[in-house]
C-alpha cells in the first residue's frame, strides 16, 4: 500500500476566529503516521493562545518578524519531515477524513508533481455580501458541480499536496511574491522541471476568507496585490504554464478576464485620445466599452442577490482601473528593480531554517 510519510502545513497570521477548525481537522485525517507543522507568523491577535491548546499534538513554531505567506511556507517545508506536504490555509477545513489519503493515491503516478482539491462555500447564501461579491468578481471556482479530475496549469496553497522533494529541487516558494501569485509562481517552476499537477474534483475542502476581504478596502486592495503578482508572472514567464489552461472552463475564464483588466486603463486612454479629435465617435466608443464592461460584472454576479449585483458591477469597473494600474506599473518595477529573471533560474528562497522554537 502506497502510504509515505505525509506533513501538513499551515502557516497562520492573525487567524484566532479560523486556526482551531483548521488544525481540527488536519488531525482528524485517517492516515499513517501523519505530522501537522503550524507557523506562527508574528500574529497580533490570539492565535498563540489557541495554538497552546495544539501543542501536545502539532509541532508549532513562531517566525521572528512578519515574513509574509511564501517565507512562513518555506520555513513550515524546512521543518517538516513528509515526502508528501500538503499546504493548507489557516480558514479552510477539509471536508473529509480521508482527503489526505485520496490526494496521496495520485502520488503514485511518478510524474505528477502537485494535486490540488475542490474548494467548496458550503453555506455561499450565508456568507457576508463582500464575500459573495469578491467570489464573483475574481471568478473563484467555488462549489463546482464538476467531480473529475483534470490537468490544471496551477494550484493554489489552499489545501493542495506536493512532492516534498520537488518543492526543494525549486528553491520552494518565492519570497519576492510577498501577498499574491506565490501558487502561480511555484506551479511554473514545478511544470518547468516535467511534473504534472493535477486538481481532483472529487476531494472537497471549505474555502475560507480569515477576514481578508471584509471591508470594500480590502477587497479594492487585493485587486492591487494581485496585479502585482501577475505582472511578475508576465514579466518572468509570459503566460506560464498552459498545461490545462484552455481545456479548463474556469482557468481559461480567469486567464481571459486578467487580460481583459490589464488592458482596461489602455483601451480607455486610446478611446480619450481618440474623443478629443473625434469627440462624438470617442465619447460613445468609451460609452459603449464602459457598458460592456458593466454588462460583463452583471453577468458574473449573475447567481447574486439584485443589489449585490448592482454592487458587482460597480465594484467591477474600479477593480478594472486599479489592477490595469497595478500591473503596468509593477511591471515596469520588476524590471527596474532586477527582479526579472527571464526564464534563467529557480527563484526560491528555502535557505536554513531558523532557530526552532
Amino acid at each position: 500500500m502506497f502510504t509515505p510519510p505525509v506533513s501538513i502545513l499551515i502557516p497562520v497570521y492573525n487567524g484566532e476566529k479560523t486556526v482551531a477548525a483548521c488544525v481540527e481537522s488536519a488531525l482528524a485525517q485517517q492516515y499513517p503516521g501523519l505530522e501537522v507543522v503550524v507557523v506562527n507568523d508574528c500574529s497580533t491577535d490570539a492565535t498563540a493562545a489557541v495554538l497552546a491548546r495544539f501543542e501536545d499534538r502539532v509541532r508549532v513554531f513562531h517566525n521572528h518578524k512578519n515574513s509574509g505567506i511564501a517565507a512562513t511556507y518555506n520555513r513550515a517545508i524546512r521543518e517538516a519531515r513528509g515526502e508528501i506536504v500538503v499546504t493548507m490555509a489557516s480558514d479552510c477545513t477539509m471536508l473529509s477524513p480521508d482527503y489526505v489519503a485520496r490526494m496521496v493515491r495520485h502520488f503514485e503516478d511518478p510524474t505528477i508533481g502537485a494535486v490540488s482539491g475542490k474548494s467548496m462555500m458550503p453555506d455561499f447564501d450565508g456568507a457576508p455580501w463582500l464575500e459573495r461579491v469578491f467570489t464573483r468578481l475574481n471568478i473563484l471556482d467555488s462549489n463546482s458541480p464538476d467531480r473529475a479530475v483534470h490537468e490544471v496549469n496551477f494550484v493554489e496553497l489552499r489545501c493542495d499536496a506536493y512532492r516534498r522533494d520537488l518543492l526543494e529541487a525549486v528553491g520552494g516558494l518565492n519570497e519576492d511574491l510577498f501577498r499574491s501569485n506565490e501558487d502561480q509562481d511555484l506551479s511554473i517552476r514545478i511544470v518547468r522541471r516535467g511534473a504534472r499537477l493535477l486538481q481532483d474534483n472529487s476531494i472537497e475542502f471549505q474555502l475560507g476568507f480569515g477576514g481578508t476581504e471584509d471591508t470594500l478596502g480590502k477587497l479594492l486592495s487585493k485587486q492591487t496585490q494581485y496585479a502585482r503578482g501577475q505582472a511578475y508572472i508576465a514579466v518572468n514567464y509570459g503566460l506560464g504554464s498552459r498545461n490545462g489552461l484552455w481545456t479548463n472552463d474556469n482557468r481559461r475564464l480567469r486567464a481571459l478576464h486578467r487580460m481583459s483588466q490589464v488592458v482596461s486603463l489602455p483601451i480607455v486612454a486610446v478611446l480619450l485620445l481618440m474623443a478629443l479629435a473625434e469627440p462624438r465617435v470617442g465619447l460613445g466608443c468609451l460609452g459603449a466599452f464602459v457598458l460592456m464592461r458593466l454588462w460583463w460584472y452583471g453577468r458574473l454576479g449573475g447567481d447574486l442577490r439584485a443589489t449585490e449585483r448592482i454592487a458587482a458591477a460597480v465594484l467591477g469597473p474600479a477593480c478594472d482601473v486599479l489592477y490595469s494600474a497595478a500591473f503596468i506599473s509593477s511591471a515596469v518595477l520588476w524590471v527596474a528593480r532586477g527582479k526579472a529573471i527571464f526564464n534563467r533560474r529557480d527563484v526560491g528562497h528555502l535557505g536554513a531554517a531558523q532557530p526552532r522554537a
